[in-house]
């Protein structure tokens, strides 16, 4: 009570949108917590229009219990409150978690990112309020950047659970970076200043992230699909004995976002696309990530060296990147290390990270590799041949797009399966052959660096139509 009193001093014009439904219910809690959340943001960082973002009205103390609420009502049990929302029997409580959001007295300003977007949605869609709302509080989140790989999962997961859409696609909008980019520049100009970027590219961003985060969670195209289509394509159809026939191990991989699945950029990223294929092919073969966001091989060595360990992996595979000296010590290490611990180390001779590995320190990063007895597996000259490679670099000018992850799911499966071995042959120039200039038709269409991207791939960002 006391806290409802108090927030309720908060000025700003009324909400956009009634939601008097118990599922505009659920929908309108979560935009309230995530804007407690986001008026705390701008008090920290200093930043946005007080108008939209009355800092002085709500304590760091009042936005963190809301904050919670709302943490602990994305963890209730969705199909218990979907039942609630439904009318039918239910455990769920409201009075836990929703009745103190909903009772907060927060009021939201017609220019805050939330309710410009509400309005455009609804201008352009025939869906009803509450499934305009709940993309408009995905959306919401999303801008934020730094909470998208947990809160805006649980939000994901949330409304799908409750029968929402969570993307746009499935309220008919266009899913291309051109139609992503002339949203923004109609949203831009109608969003309040805000502790984040709310400029017509950040509109955009969050819009392939939306789209592609979208079709993940509800497994339309992830990488279990492109794992599947993989399988159907000849060359990689052609290995499936290979794959089979290899003896059951586990395989470590120690990896920074290029290896993880959570990334927006693709619907897979290479590992689990690989992981998928195993799965499905020879799941005798155990994959284990290891993983982590801009992760070096300092963090790696702190945080995942004991655990690798103890796992006990055949191979191990590192994807990591070294800044500092402490760094290529470190990758020292770890190479010495899971080697000792009876690993074969692997790793990729330069996977084309923007951000990753400092130029200065490629080539001491190969010498320590090949010093420690990793296996260095070549793709940089087919990365950097491949005919699409233009359309490998995703929005943010650092992470790769689906082309990209096909090509290096084909070099890292071939590899796994000895259908191409460490080099590349030394008559390579973009065109067939793998180390050993193999002559199968294996080896051929693996060192081409094509990829097949089908055409209803709706994957797009830099340079994809």
């Amino acid at each position: 009570m006391v806290l409802a009193l108090l927030l309720a001093a908060q000025v700003a014009a009324p909400v956009a949108i009634s939601t008097p439904s118990r599922l505009g219910q659920l929908v309108e809690a979560n935009v309230l917590g995530t804007h407690a959340f986001q008026v705390a943001l701008a008090r920290k960082e200093g930043k946005g229009d007080p108008r939209c973002y009355p800092t002085a009205s709500l304590t760091d103390a009042q936005a963190a219990a809301l904050e919670a609420h709302q943490a602990a009502l994305l963890k209730a049990d969705v199909k218990e409150v979907r039942a609630w929302a439904e009318g039918k029997p239910s455990r769920f409580d409201p009075k836990a978690d929703l009745e103190p959001l909903l009772g907060s007295g927060l009021q939201l300003a017609d220019a805050l990112p939330v309710d410009v977007f509400t309005r455009w949605l609804a201008e352009r869609t025939k869906a009803g309020s509450v499934e305009v709302r709940a993309l408009a509080s995905l959306f919401q989140t999303n801008l934020e950047v730094e909470r998208d790989g947990d809160r805006l999962q649980e939000l994901f997961a949330f409304y799908a659970g409750l029968g929402l859409p969570v993307y746009l696609g499935q309220l008919g909008v266009p899913g291309t970076d051109e139609a992503f980019l002339e949203m923004g520049g109609q949203l831009a100009p109608e969003t309040c200043t805000s502790p984040f970027g709310t400029a017509a590219a950040d509109w955009q961003i969050a819009g392939r992230k939306n789209w592609n985060w979208g079709e993940k969670n509800l497994g339309i195209r992830d990488d279990k699909v492109l794992a599947k289509e993989l399988l159907d394509e000849p060359e990689v159809k052609a290995l499936v004995p290979r794959i089979r026939a290899l003896p059951a191990q586990r395989i470590a991989v120690i990896g920074h976002s290029f290896t993880m699945q959570l990334h927006w950029s693709t619907p897979g990223s290479f590992v689990p696309v690989v992981t998928a294929i195993f799965a499905r092919e020879n799941p005798a073969v155990e994959f284990r990530q290891f993983q982590g966001g801009g992760l070096t091989s300092t963090r790696a060595a702190n945080r995942f060296y004991a655990d690798v360990v103890a796992w006990k992996p055949q191979q191990v595979l590192l994807v990591v990147i070294n800044r500092t000296e402490e760094d290529l010590e470190s990758f020292r290490r770890l190479g010495r290390g899971l080697a000792e611990a009876g690993a074969r180390v692997l790793t990729f001779d330069d996977v084309g990270d923007p951000k990753g590995t400092a130029a200065g320190l490629r080539d001491r990063e190969l010498q320590v590799a090949r010093e420690t007895g990793m296996t260095v597996i070549e793709v940089s000259r087919l990365l950097a041949s491949a005919p699409d490679r233009e359309r490998f670099l995703c929005l943010d000018g650092i992470h790769m797009t689906e082309p990209y992850h096909r090509l290096m799911a084909k070099q890292w499966l071939a590899f796994l399966v000895g259908a191409r071995g460490p080099q590349l042959a030394s008559s390579f120039r973009g065109a067939p052959s793998f180390a050993g200039d193999e002559e199968s038709a294996i080896g051929r269409s693996f060192g081409t660096g094509q990829t097949e991207v089908p055409r209803d791939a709706r994957v797009v960002c830099r340079g994809m139509r």
